[in-house]
């Protein structure tokens, strides 16, 4: 299978269209993607565009989008990973609404948990938040619900005029942190406000999970009175889309949790029993020596129903324990999260794994899901939709994997528009991360090229490792001064804090996947090189195996579709942070011999020059002018398989 082919032929582009955008002139590319996806949409087509990062498909889609709307009276949904995206689409709608006077409506909605101002509940965790704030809403203790709702007909109708004041001074469209201050101003919940607006939006912006969530989207969708059908959905950085439902709708508990458990029950005079230990007995004897094993269903409730309860028994009396708990001291509860985790654990609906696990002594006990598409295949019924990212490749995997219609889906990989003369490809030769050649030696090795390569760039460099833990394992051992280091589970603040830091200079150290190589634009060229170490495939363990052997039974195609693939976009991915603007100039360095096999080299754009060298600096040196590198010949790509 060629990754790079298209496969379906676009409808004819409606070239007397005259369509709405911001910008004074539009680029080539641009305008043969927005006229792709007025086409698409009008032909009620799914289209998935792979299109180098950087080159405008926020402002193309939401365009094209936002005027077909317009005309036929639809909503567009604007759908991404993470809540820092959403004031790219806010300032696309807000330009558009400038320009053309259209009396747009946007509405930059996020989760109920992310705008509460409730002191006593805003800082819980997820199971916590939501099961306390429901029940605090139906006991109608929550002053900020009924200052925006109300709780009886007279509530009512001073919370619809405190509404109507903000509808007032609202005008085109504020992001969330601005209903938070007018909230904390007039005590009022502002996700209630952000889903009345919501259904007097245009154009509604949010994460995946918002339309993506089965749980989650028919509520959402009834409290906003929008329909699935008359709906434009836009899909931003659309290859993090399987990956995210299935994280979403995956569950966990482990010996921690227990523990947290029996402590918050102890807390509140009531007796947990020897569950804790009990836990730690049961998943020492499925486990014996082995580090992982699969767990049936029934071998967990046959677990917790030897205490003398039913299932439902122990999910009502950990749920009651935990809002006591939440109540007394407004912290996050452990009861609350083995409720839920126990509520959702026979749910058969969807294909999943169950997996205990031993790490340094303690059990983790999970439930994966296997397969996004019963829940993303919604993307079927809408009116249109536009799933774009510069990492959608290979597009058939994405389509299969999402569960797309067929017929029905339009995959197109555009050209890059940047200038090939301004990139330069680097594969290492005698370099990897494999887990067989992962030594002392070799990271030693890895180490001393990454200094050279940051002595040779005159500016940022970028290094991405696979993991956390091979770039634990290499940092200590290289030179370079100014680390600004990922951590793992890094606030969002603090990402903003070294972000800001880089713009001073230093080196940006992260892993491949995580937040700083997906999501990230780094417009003013801090990034002059990129260093990208090792192929970031997961662990082969029995979720990897199951998730392989899942799609190979569904499509033929689990290695590439498992595991393959979903690794080597992380490294495409990446690749892209420096390239944001058409005269941006960069150097990529592979940091892993694999990279010249045919399985991982398809990442690479044929129309770049790509050396293989084992003197990855003098490449870089020569590029930047910052040396001669005279002695270091290139070396055209080669391909070969993986032994």
């Amino acid at each position: 299978m060629n990754p790079h082919r298209a496969l379906n032929p676009l409808p004819a582009n409606p070239l007397h269209m005259a369509l709405y955008f911001r910008h004074k002139s539009i680029r080539p590319f641009q305008k043969e993607l927005m006229y792709d996806i007025y086409g698409a949409i009008s032909d009620r087509k799914i289209i998935m565009a792979h299109a180098s990062t950087g080159s405008g498909k926020s402002d193309a889609a939401l365009s094209a989008a936002i005027t077909y709307a317009k005309e036929n009276g639809k909503t567009v949904f604007f759908l991404t990973p993470k809540i820092s995206q959403h004031k790219i689409a806010l300032d696309v709608v807000r330009g558009i609404n400038e320009k053309y006077s259209l009396n747009l409506r946007a509405v930059d909605i996020v989760g109920r948990s992310h705008c509460c101002i409730d002191e006593n509940l805003k800082d819980l965790d997820q199971e916590s938040f939501y099961t306390a704030c429901e029940r605090k809403r139906q006991k109608a203790e929550c002053v900020f619900y009924g200052n925006a709702k109300g709780y009886n007909k007279i509530e009512e109708a001073k919370a619809e005029n405190r509404f109507k004041v903000l509808l007032q001074d609202y005008g085109c469209a504020k992001d969330h942190h601005e209903l938070i201050k007018l909230g904390n101003e007039q005590l009022a919940c502002p996700y209630e406000w952000l889903i009345e607006l919501a259904s007097a939006s245009d154009v509604i912006i949010a994460d995946y999970y918002h339309v993506m969530s089965p749980s989650i989207r028919d509520i959402f969708l009834m409290k906003i009175k929008k329909r699935i059908e008359d709906s434009i959905i836009i899909i931003d950085e659309a290859h993090n889309l399987a990956p995210r439902i299935r994280s979403s709708l995956s569950r966990s508990v482990n010996s921690f949790v227990f523990a947290r458990m029996s402590k918050e029950m102890r807390s509140l005079g009531l007796d947990p029993g020897p569950v804790e230990d009990e836990f730690q007995i049961w998943g020492n004897k499925i486990l014996e020596e082995k580090r992982e094993h699969t767990v049936d269903m029934e071998d967990f409730f046959s677990f917790i129903t030897n205490f003398g309860l039913s299932i439902d028994e122990v999910v009502t009396q950990l749920e009651n324990a935990g809002l006591a708990y939440v109540d007394k001291t407004s912290r996050k509860s452990a009861c609350l999260r083995l409720a839920k985790f126990l509520s959702e654990w026979s749910d058969e609906r969807n294909a999943c794994v169950r997996i205990l696990r031993k790490h340094e002594g303690n059990l983790f006990l999970s439930k994966r899901l296997l397969d996004p598409s019963p829940a993303t295949k919604i993307l079927n019924d809408c009116a249109g939709a536009v799933l774009m990212s510069g990492s959608l490749l290979p597009l058939e995997m994405h389509r299969d994997v999402l569960g797309l219609d067929k017929e029905r889906t339009i995959m197109k990989k555009y050209p890059s528009p940047f200038d090939s003369s301004n990139v330069l490809n680097i594969i290492t030769e005698n370099l990897t991360t494999r887990y067989s050649k992962r030594d002392i030696e070799g990271y030693t090795a890895i180490a001393g090229n990454i200094d050279s390569i940051v002595s040779e760039t005159p500016g940022g460099t970028a290094v991405f490792f696979p993991s956390y833990k091979v770039m634990d394992d290499v940092l200590p051992l290289m030179l370079s001064k100014g680390l600004l280091v990922q951590k793992p589970a890094m606030k969002p603040a603090d990402v903003r804090h070294l972000l800001r830091q880089f713009k001073d200079g230093g080196v940006l150290v992260g892993v491949q996947g995580g937040s700083l190589s997906e999501g990230v634009d780094f417009c003013d060229g801090q990034i002059k090189t990129v260093v990208i170490v090792g192929v970031a495939l997961e662990e082969m363990n029995i979720e990897s195996k199951a998730l392989i052997d899942y799609y190979d039974e569904k499509f033929g195609r689990g290695w590439d579709y498992g595991y393959l693939y979903p690794g080597t976009i992380k490294a495409l991915q990446a690749a892209g942070r420096a390239r944001r603007k058409e005269t941006d100039r960069v150097a990529i360095v592979y940091m892993d011999e694999r990279f010249k096999w045919n399985k991982y080299s398809w990442i690479l754009n044929r129309e770049e020059k790509t050396v293989v060298t084992d003197r990855p600096h003098e490449h870089v040196a020569g590029f930047w002018g910052t040396k001669s590198a005279e002695n270091a010949p290139d070396s055209v790509l080669v391909s070969k398989e993986s032994r």
